[in-house]
This record gives structure tokens, C-alpha cells and sequence, in this order.
């Protein structure tokens, strides 16, 4: 038998180390589903060069991981242009249609508590769209 002297036990996985996991998954998937385009200014590069631009940000939990306010972005317009938001808004219309924006800001106001559980299943969702894409681009 081992022994389990000086070892610190297993903690069970706590939902604000669950929501990084699940952030960076989730940007992962939105930065392959936009193939390294940027939403904003169209520019392309690698994927790990890239980021995860929200339309709203993502403390409003409710829209955290809703793909239509998500989507690729260059470090110059997410970070340098804070979003780039003008430009957004209009991609935002021009992709989803004029009522995109009034839902989305309906939505941001729905108070939303993740779960350990809830998290775990968003974690596992898009690692499985992750395998979907990475088979659909080979």
C-alpha cells in the first residue's frame, strides 16, 4: 500500500479554476472557428497570435460563452482599440441580423452563477467542437 504520508489530498476542482480552463478552451475554439480572422479589421495570422474579442464582456457570465458575442480578434483591435467596438457593432449587424445588439444587451442582464458541474460540461463542449474542427480542416 502507498503511502499517502506528507502528500496533500486531491481538492475538487472549484468553479473559478474551472472557468479559466473553460475560458481558454472556449477562446481556442472561437480563434479556430474564425480560422485567424480578425472580426474587426479582417486581418489573418497565426491562431496563437490572436484572441478571443468580446462584444460584451465577458463579467456578464450570461453572455460569457455565447458563441454570437465572441469571435477572433488581433491584438491591435482587442487590446488598442479596446474592442474595436464601432466596427464590431457593425460586423455584430451585418452577421446576425439588426436585433443582435438589443438581445445581447437584454441577455448581459440575466444574473448567471456557474456551477462546478456547468462549467465541466462547457469544458467538455468545446474541447469536442475543438476535435470537429481540427477533423473538418485536415
Amino acid at each position: 500500500m502507498r503511502s499517502t504520508k506528507g502528500r496533500k489530498p486531491r481538492s475538487a476542482p472549484t468553479v473559478s479554476s474551472l472557468k479559466k480552463q473553460a475560458d481558454a478552451t472556449f477562446s481556442l475554439f472561437i480563434r479556430w472557428r474564425d480560422r485567424g480572422v480578425c472580426f474587426t479589421c479582417g486581418k489573418k495570422a497565426d491562431i496563437k497570435a490572436m484572441q478571443c474579442g468580446h462584444f460584451v464582456s465577458r463579467s456578464f457570465n450570461s453572455l460569457r460563452y455565447d458563441e454570437r458575442n465572441n469571435h477572433c480578434q488581433c491584438r491591435r483591435c482587442n487590446i488598442f482599440l479596446y474592442g474595436n467596438m464601432s466596427e464590431y457593432a457593425e460586423r455584430m449587424v451585418e452577421k446576425y441580423g439588426a436585433g443582435i445588439l438589443p438581445e445581447l444587451n437584454r441577455k448581459k442582464r440575466e444574473v448567471k452563477q456557474f456551477t462546478v458541474p456547468e462549467l465541466m460540461k462547457v469544458i467538455e463542449y468545446y474541447k469536442k467542437k475543438l476535435e470537429e474542427i481540427s477533423h473538418d480542416l485536415l
